[in-house]
């Protein structure tokens, strides 16, 4: 089982989660925001879950929010550490594109770990609940605190393998980032609004690997 050492912005958090309470707060809050959802998710909750205060919550962190953003660039940091390892050994650019697809699509070895958590209950959350961390006002002031740069990283690192694969290619970035968002929207639509999406009827992530890269191929070969 490979594990990178893979550590968030320290500017989420407002001190070292390395202790015992603090491991408590992380992982029953990932469980506890993927049951409730952002909305209904309070740190009083947290609290009650991870046998602590609410303060002592508060302590760790200034909101749900920043809570959220810290388990995003987690999974983001594992997801673009993880395909650039795995790729590293090949030679062929489309045989590693191939293979960030399907990692981007959620397939990976059943023991991996991102960190102290399982990155397919990160997944979880990122699909469903992921687009809240960028989609608010204050977008522009976490970005210049680059509060994204693991998800822009990941792109830039496909983008990198597309023009690999075609060096002419003008617009790598830009389907790099469909390929990502894709790859994380279809599977919400899989099991939440199954009329905007074939995938549905088995609910089957090797299908949707197989689905965007036959797009990517075909992109490629234009």
């Amino acid at each position: 089982m490979a594990r990178y050492l893979i550590e968030p912005d320290p500017g989420l958090v407002l001190r070292d989660t390395n202790t015992p309470v603090g491991a408590r707060i992380l992982a029953e809050g990932l469980v506890l925001m993927s049951e409730l959802g952002l909305e209904g998710f309070t740190f009083r909750k947290l609290a009650e879950r991870a046998g602590c205060t609410e303060m002592t919550v508060y302590h760790y962190f200034a909101n749900k929010h920043r809570l959220l953003q810290y388990y995003d660039q987690m999974y983001w940091l594992w997801l673009a550490t993880h395909c650039k390892q795995e790729g590293r050994h090949l030679k062929d650019p489309m045989e590693r594109l191939r293979g960030d697809i399907t990692a981007i699509s959620g397939i990976w070895p059943a023991d991996a770990m991102a960190g102290p958590f399982d990155p397919a209950a990160l997944r979880q959350l990122v699909v469903n609940e992921g687009s809240k961390s960028f989609l608010h006002k204050d977008v522009d002031a976490d970005n210049k605190l680059q509060l994204f740069k693991p998800y822009k990283d990941l792109c830039g690192h496909i983008a990198g393998e597309l023009k690999a694969c075609a060096p002419g290619l003008k617009h790598a970035r830009s389907f790099a980032t469909t390929l990502v968002d894709m790859a994380h929207s279809l599977e919400f639509a899989m099991h939440h609004l199954p009329a905007l999406t074939e995938l549905s009827k088995r609910k089957d992530r090797k299908k949707l690997a197989a689905f965007l890269t036959d797009l990517a191929e075909r992109y490629l070969s234009r």
